[in-house]
């Protein structure tokens, strides 16, 4: 599963701000005289990744221009690492097949990892009307309309992606995140018990269970600390 921001980390901004003393050990770069120099510079890694990519085309599996080819090689520039490069060959195949579920499944994954919750979205829903229906496209789904504050549709969403795929632990702590954001502090108890039963040991859904019994008596706290929470998790 995708974890843009790990849930503990998010829960920072509901604790006090960091005393004097506890920053005193961080250190400004320019203070030290040894310091190394910078490190490659986005600019070089695109290049870097530029030229890789122009060698792959290059390559007779990868010279014709069909949406298999091209999704194909989407999926090796993703695994590479290069976003760039692997969004524009998932978009080349589904301009190619306008019915290729599984690209349309891979793009909605890559822009949600890149925060771009509105493409991800469109691309997901486009898998999901087309047949691609599994737990997994479901629960991207929902984290995508988490990312748009759309809190029914990613409830709905989760929820489904609950149904498809039941032992699904992060899923079921999205959603009761999500129900913080509504207000539904039975529904959030509830889906962050579940998630906690199905994986013990997951710190995330204990603290978020810990986060919502301690303002369970406040509905307007919930939502706060639930919109807190999100508002770090899917910063852009």
């Amino acid at each position: 599963m995708l974890a843009p921001v790990p849930w503990f980390a998010a829960l920072f901004l509901l604790s006090p701000a960091m005393s004097a003393e506890a920053g005193r050990g961080l250190v400004h770069p320019a203070q030290h005289a040894d310091s190394p120099s910078p490190g490659p510079t986005e600019g070089d890694l695109e290049a870097d990744f530029r030229r890789s990519r122009d060698v792959l085309r290059a390559l007779p599996e990868f010279r014709n221009d069909s949406a298999e080819t091209h999704y194909r090689l989407g999926k090796t520039l993703h695994h590479r690492g290069d976003m760039n490069g692997a969004a524009e060959e998932y978009r080349l195949a589904v301009q190619r097949d306008p019915h290729f579920r599984d690209a349309y499944r891979d793009l909605g994954a890559l822009l949600l990892d890149r925060h771009d919750y509105p493409g991800a979205v469109a691309a997901l829903e486009r898998a999901v009307q087309l047949g691609r229906q599994d737990g997994e496209t479901y629960y991207w789904l929902g984290r995508g309309l988490m990312g748009k504050s759309e809190w029914a549709a990613a409830a709905s969403a989760l929820e489904t992606a609950t149904r498809v795929k039941p032992d699904d632990a992060e899923a079921y702590a999205d959603l009761g995140l999500v129900r913080m954001a509504q207000g539904d502090v039975a529904g959030a108890t509830e889906a962050f018990h579940i998630s906690i039963e199905l994986k013990p040991d997951y710190a995330e859904a204990h603290t978020l269970l810990e986060t919502l019994t301690a303002h369970q008596s406040d509905r307007g706290q919930v939502i706060q600390a639930a919109q807190q929470i999100l508002a770090t998790m899917f910063a852009r």
